[in-house]
């Protein structure tokens, strides 16, 4: 009776909508209770930076270059592993935390001028730190981002 009160209280289609939708999140626990840990590891990282690339507002593209930063009182020398207009993601070892500032300096390939830039950790995983550019949107540095973005 409670499961005929429930149907047409949130009517048939959403009933079948959530049959399907339990139908796929069992196969996926069934799927994913047969993986070992490691493998468990490793698919939770691959989910976590799919479902990151979903919600960033600019596109990422590889970076590799090294990174000078500096946050609270300590410097680091790291590489970047991405760049957008809006952010980089910097791999590291180091123990930061969502919304720490970082001031960072890099070069662009073949670049006489360094990019001397301010951010924020948005992100942090068991490779680095996803961070968020604090800038105007009309600034030289994110000027000379835009352009070289375009060229790569």
């Amino acid at each position: 009776m409670h499961c005929r009160l429930f149907a047409n209280w949130v009517g048939k289609e959403d009933l079948n909508k959530l049959s399907q939708i339990s139908s796929v999140t069992d196969r996926l626990l069934s799927l994913v209770l047969q993986l070992s840990e490691a493998e468990k590891k490793n698919l939770l990282s691959e989910l976590k930076l799919k479902l990151s690339d979903k919600r960033r507002r600019q596109a990422r593209k590889p970076f590799l270059t090294v990174v000078d930063f500096a946050t609270q009182g300590r410097a680091y020398r790291e590489f970047i592993r991405d760049l957008s207009t809006g952010g980089v993601y910097i791999q590291t070892s180091g123990a930061f935390a969502v919304g720490q500032e970082i001031a960072m300096t890099f070069s662009f390939p073949g670049g006489r001028k360094q990019v001397r830039i301010r951010g924020h950790v948005v992100r942090v995983d068991d490779t680095g730190i996803g961070v968020e550019f604090s800038m105007k949107s009309d600034s030289d540095d994110q000027l000379r981002l835009k352009s070289f973005l375009e060229m790569i």
